[in-house]
């Protein structure tokens, strides 16, 4: 189980780091058993991590059928892969 402040935890962890400034793209997977607390956080998993990457200049990619579901694809963590967009729609080429 995921509480959406994790989540923003996590991104601010990967950009205090530096992790962030070595990406070329970021992927983002689904997400399911989000949860929120009492006291609402105010932003959905999208804007977190948009909020989260504002400063850099990579394409962010939504919806990658990668995560806690079904349709799990799996990705080689340090293959490079080709990612082509039009900023509508998205092709990720292993």
């Amino acid at each position: 189980m995921k509480y959406l402040y994790h989540i923003d935890r996590m991104m601010l962890n990967l950009k205090r780091n530096g992790k962030l400034k070595k990406l070329k793209a970021l992927l983002v997977g689904s997400f399911t058993k989000m949860h929120d607390n009492a006291c609402p956080y105010g932003k959905t998993v999208a804007e977190i991590i948009l909020e989260n990457t504002k400063d850099y200049d990579f394409p962010i990619v939504f919806d990658v059928p990668s995560g806690h579901i079904h349709d799990n694809r799996a990705f080689i963590l340090g293959k490079k892969i080709k990612l082509c967009t039009d900023g509508k729609d998205c092709q990720i080429l292993m």
